[in-house]
């Protein structure tokens, strides 16, 4: 046993010797080491600004900056960083230390900046939050070790990498974690034509032809006219910096398609204008053989063009129809899927998948989506995919977007990492370790939560299907209130702030889909009435506070603002506080057809209620007026009939036409006619008296209550949240 004790322990000091002489000293203040950044005679500005870049990381760290030396010659008394660019290389950067030097050679400028910026994260201590860390004039470590040999090089599995969130438009950031920024690169993006023709005055012949109009809504894409002016306005961009060397052609956003003689002739049908589009993009491509010039699989553009495409035209392909919170291989959307990107990919190069990252109608909920996406990526690249854009909430705040940001960078440039261990290293970094160690169980939680359920959840939903899906009320509550534990040790901290707004708005839509019982924002006593929780308020406060602090406004795509939803919610819980509910998860029959996608009746008498967004607590009728059967016995001591109707001209949604009370043999009982109204988006209550004993018509044992649609004409709904009977 002792023998084995001894050769134990000298086997560890063994190692430790060993892993010593691996390591050198690159840099040390005590013993004067001091290495030099080198870069060629010839170096260009951007090279230049990779050996700041270096050296501003070298300070970060030490609180020293180093010596750049411009030579095509090294002092073989010094060590040195050597920083090159090196276009025939296979790989993107690669990181070299065979001797002395260190060397850095990339492909391009860009690229050589990743890869000082891997050599930081892989041999140092840095990170993000410490190389942008205000007040650097700190003394820093005295000394910096590495390994003695090393040799390494990556190469992203995307050439175009954008995660569309707002920290992605810091160029720190960008720099750190390797992503592209679309207003760098693309001199026109999206659907912008609309913008560039204004500028001139064009015929009418640059719009579609349909029948024998011009309607201004869309484009013609074989218009002399406006190829002349949109290839003018690309030379024009171009010329004014050669970066914006990518260009989005796109139709209209509507389903027009010009059916002009000439738009015809190429191939254009009623419903798709693919040949034009490509006819229009062949042109541009031939001119501007320096730059790519993109459309998208989107509306109308649908099927290949016979004719051949020019190397520099490349298509992004949306998928917003097939993006369910759910892996696309474990959809039935897989084979369409797959065998549309083997089409394109074996007529176009360059294929750049549209993908999405939040819930657009809702920008605080979690949507943690880190493995859904991941394994999409994996599919992505499988394809031959060449770039990809995650479309997420561009300039405004949403939930955990820094880590959303950070770790699909890192998927980007590799889709094999490990994202349990991305998550836990984010918050360790930015967070002190007890919140950080909170944030780490409960977002890997709902990240796998998210990615095992196969319930779907699209880009624009309810926060009913968001509970569904990943947010158990339970668990959510709990961990709110771990987080909120935390508020005063972080009250300064903008970060943890803008978390708590979004958290905070969450929990009261939580509360808002479960109306009454433990987890809503009411309960309802002996005497049938709504008493509305204290809990209600102190939240609402919560989110004023909170919000006001770190200034965001707005909650969605739409920027519905927050102070509506606070007014909006102080007005409803005002109404509701002890009114009697007497009809409350009473059994009714519901007589009219139902819309496919709303067949949960419960939602007229559960005690949830609806604002400004048609998909939480509003039950739709678009193919049929609404009517229900009810049997007096369970709404006895009520005296009037409150409903609450949405109206959404947008999506078609209006408030009724007329309501009805009738007996089973549809003979009229009491009637409401409402006022017409024409506000675009807005809720309203409307309330009808029962029968008195002194009206001549009394309430039937069973009774029929018909809500009729709007009168307008052409597609409308009706929107209904709840049916009180007080």
């Amino acid at each position: 046993m002792n023998l084995k004790k001894y050769i134990s322990i000298g086997m560890f000091f063994l190692s430790l010797f060993s892993c010593a002489q691996k390591n050198v000293i690159l840099y040390s203040q005590k013993q004067k080491i001091y290495p030099k950044i080198n870069i060629p005679l010839s170096a260009d500005i951007l090279v230049s600004n990779a050996a700041n870049e270096f050296n501003n990381n070298f300070r970060s760290i030490t609180g020293q900056y180093l010596n750049i030396e411009r030579s095509n010659n090294l002092n073989k008394n010094y060590t040195y960083i050597i920083l090159r660019v090196n276009p025939p290389q296979k790989e993107s950067y690669c990181l070299y230390k065979k001797d002395r030097n260190i060397t850095i050679q990339a492909t391009t400028p860009a690229n050589l900046v990743f890869g000082l910026n891997a050599f930081f994260k892989k041999y140092t201590s840095l990170n993000f939050k410490e190389k942008n860390k205000k007040g650097k004039e700190n003394k820093g470590r005295i000394e910096l070790s590495i390994p003695n040999r090393f040799s390494s090089c990556s190469s992203p599995d995307f050439e175009y990498r954008e995660p569309y969130f707002s920290p992605n438009f810091n160029p720190d950031f960008r720099a750190w974690n390797k992503t592209n920024y679309l207003e760098l690169e693309w001199g026109i993006w999206g659907h912008n034509i609309s913008k560039i023709v204004k500028e001139y005055n064009l015929p009418q012949s640059i719009y579609a032809k349909v029948g024998k109009r011009r309607v201004e809504s869309q484009y013609c894409f074989t218009s002399d006219s406006l190829f002349k002016y949109i290839n003018e306005k690309v030379k024009i961009i171009y010329d004014s910096d050669h970066a914006l060397d990518k260009y989005m052609i796109l139709p209209n956003d509507n389903s027009i398609v010009c059916t002009c003689a000439s738009c015809k002739a190429v191939g254009n049908t009623t419903k798709d204008a693919a040949p034009a589009v490509f006819t229009f993009l062949n042109k541009l491509a031939k001119n501007h053989k320096k730059s790519s010039f993109f459309t998208a699989s989107y509306f109308t553009v649908k099927k290949i063009p016979q004719f051949k495409a020019e190397k520099n035209v490349g298509l992004f392909y949306s998928t917003i129809d097939i993006q369910k919170g759910i892996p696309i291989e474990d959809t039935q959307y897989i084979e369409n899927f797959e065998e549309a990107i083997k089409r394109w990919k074996n007529y176009l190069e360059k294929i750049y998948i549209w993908d999405y990252a939040v819930n657009f109608d809702n920008y605080f909920d979690i949507y943690p989506s880190l493995k859904v996406t991941q394994k999409n990526l994996k599919l992505y690249k499988k394809l031959g995919v060449k770039g990809v854009f995650l479309h997420g909430s561009e300039y405004q705040y949403s939930t955990f977007q820094d880590l959303k940001s950070n770790i699909f960078s890192k998927l980007l440039w590799n889709t094999d990492i490990n994202v349990d261990q991305a998550i836990y290293t984010y918050f360790h970094e930015k967070f002190p370790n007890k919140l950080a160690s909170a944030l780490t169980d409960y977002y890997s939680f709902i990240t796998d939560s998210f990615f095992i359920n196969k319930e779907e959840l699209a880009i624009y939903s309810g926060i009913n299907k968001t509970v569904k899906k990943y947010l158990n009320p339970k668990v959510f509550f709990s961990f709110y209130d771990e987080f909120d534990s935390n508020t005063e040790r972080n009250k300064y901290d903008i970060d943890f702030r803008k978390i708590a707004t979004a958290l905070t708005f969450l929990k009261l839509e939580v509360m808002r889909v479960y109306g009454i019982g433990t987890y809503g924002f009411a309960t309802i006593n002996n005497n049938e009435e709504i008493i509305v929780k204290n809990e209600a308020g102190i939240m609402l406060d919560k989110l004023k506070s909170f919000s006001k602090s770190v200034n965001i406004k707005t909650y969605n795509e739409l920027k519905y603002p927050i102070d509506d939803y606070i007014k909006s919610w102080k007005e409803t819980i005002y109404k509701y506080h002890k009114r009697k509910h007497y009809f409350y998860k009473k059994p009714f029959e519901i007589l009219s057809n139902l819309d496919e996608d709303y067949t949960n009746i419960s939602v007229l008498n559960n005690g949830t209620f609806g604002f400004k967004d048609y998909n939480t607590n509003w039950h739709i009728c678009s193919i049929d007026n609404l009517t229900l059967k009810i049997e007096k016995k369970h709404i006895k001591g009520s005296k009037k009939i409150t409903f609450s109707f949405l109206q959404d001209t947008k999506h078609a949604i209006y408030y009724p036409s007329v309501i009805e009370i009738l007996d089973t043999n549809y003979n009229l009982i009491k009637k409401l006619n409402p006022l017409v109204d024409k506000t675009d988006l807005a809720t309203k209550e409307m309330s009808i008296n029962l029968p008195s004993k002194f009206d001549d018509e009394q309430l039937p044992d069973t009774f029929i209550v018909k809500i009729s649609r709007s009168n307008v004409a052409g597609k409308n709904a009706l929107a209904c949240d709840e049916i009180i009977f007080n």
